[in-house]
């Protein structure tokens, strides 16, 4: 069974991009698994993360743990893994005194750890490496928000820096360096505004990027985007560009996925992805989530088989969820979508 995740979408046409999303989603049997919390892991694992750098901190202190996390996120079942470039930007690592050059290795350098962990587990599983289990590396790029480690990435809040052209700079070299390291796709994660995507849309046809990309939103009242901006609108800014391959949601309380992904359907015919947070609370203040206000692994799983109903073709799990949780959906798809 495939999923053909639009419902009354159109707009542009799918693309290479969308092509390519669609035929791993089919090689995958009609869904595709993403991974779960990098940072989560990594503080397991005994990483402090107390810095503006969050995860990306580790490709400088301690790369051969966020090498571990991807491969335990494989293991669990994961087709794509997410790089930890997430909070990893140019002008971040120049605040804390590289240069640019050294900034741009590091962005290479994440996407290189990635592609290893990949290596080593077909090494180490070679009957895995078949068509019907892709493992694909997908680079992200959070928000301008998670580079201000301010919490805006859940306001969207960005004051005078809140112009299009801005953003573009922001973002620029950036999307360059990430795309240079020949990742599969490129996830462009978190994205609070309406605005910030407009500027990823432009950079990906400025920069004659030809590598897929998705795109994917966060709430909080399950309607909107977290800045209050309309997530159809959203969406459809997604879908009108040929580059984007899916679009859908991260870090949103699962509770929320339902009337998103039926939002998202309106406008477009693209796979959905969906990764939601554990449905803990985040306090910005403080920089910490908030304990005992999620759901469990069971109850987080419970929502897979509507979601796949809803059309989400590629799901996983973001802040807060770990390999647990990623081995619990791969085993719930799988039971939606028996192997032939």
């Amino acid at each position: 069974m495939v999923v053909k995740s639009g419902g009354g979408g159109g707009g542009a046409e799918e693309g290479a991009a969308g092509a390519a999303v669609r035929r791993w989603v089919e090689a995958g049997g009609g869904r595709l698994v993403l991974d779960g919390g990098l940072a989560t892991e990594l503080e397991a694992h005994g990483a402090d993360l107390n810095d503006p750098l969050w995860s990306a901190k580790c490709i400088l202190s301690s790369p051969h743990l966020i090498r571990k996390v991807h491969l335990d996120y494989i293991e669990a079942g994961a087709n794509i893994i997410i790089t930890a470039s997430y909070q990893a930007t140019i002008q971040g690592f120049e605040s804390k005194g590289f240069s640019k050059e050294q900034g741009e290795n590091l962005l290479t350098k994440s996407v290189e750890i990635a592609h290893e962990a990949r290596e080593m587990f077909l090494k180490q599983h070679p009957d895995q490496s078949t068509p019907l289990r892709p493992i694909l590396v997908a680079a992200s790029i959070g928000s301008y928000g998670a580079y201000l480690a301010d919490g805006s990435e859940y306001s969207g809040d960005y004051g005078e820096a809140g112009t299009l052209e801005f953003l573009k700079d922001f973002h620029r070299r950036r999307l360059q360096v990430l795309a240079e390291a020949r990742p599969d796709l490129i996830a462009f994660e978190t994205i609070p505004n309406k605005l910030e995507a407009q500027a990823y849309v432009e950079l990906l046809e400025e920069c004659n990027i030809n590598i897929p990309s998705w795109f994917s939103f966060n709430s909080k009242d399950g309607v909107n985007v977290v800045s209050g901006d309309s997530l159809i609108e959203c969406a459809k800014i997604a879908n009108e560009c040929a580059k984007v391959g899916a679009v859908g949601i991260n870090c949103t309380p699962p509770r929320f996925i339902h009337s998103l992904i039926l939002s998202i359907r309106k406008v477009t015919d693209k796979p959905i992805l969906i990764y939601p947070n554990s449905g803990e609370r985040y306090d910005a203040e403080r920089k910490e989530w908030v304990e005992s206000t999620g759901v469990s692994d069971g109850d987080f799983v419970s929502y897979v088989s509507e979601w796949c109903k809803d059309g989400a073709a590629l799901i996983g799990g973001c802040c807060r969820t770990t390999p647990n949780t990623i081995r619990a959906i791969s085993r719930s798809l799988n039971q939606y979508y028996p192997a032939p």
